[in-house]
């Protein structure tokens, strides 16, 4: 499934650093990271089984510095997806 995740980010410095320093666990990977210009939003694309699991990794690693709003990409419709 793919699961996407929109970053309102209080502390760019911070989530930045934390994004490139944290181990994504086997099962989870993130298929793009989608910045703005000032580094304070966001939208990733993920890969999991589920979406809970993507967003226990995301509040784990971001979540005291970024307000994150989770879904489930509609595979059905969305374009651009991986193969």
């Amino acid at each position: 499934m793919y699961v996407s995740v929109i970053h309102r980010i209080a502390e760019p410095e911070t989530f930045w650093g934390e994004v490139d320093s944290t181990d994504i666990p086997e099962g989870i990977s993130l298929l793009s990271a989608l910045p703005n210009q000032e580094g304070d939003k966001a939208v990733c694309l993920w890969e999991a089984n589920s979406l809970e699991s993507v967003r226990t990794l995301v509040e784990e690693t971001v979540g005291e510095v970024s307000d994150n709003e989770y879904f489930e990409v509609d595979s059905a419709r969305a374009q651009g997806l991986p193969g």
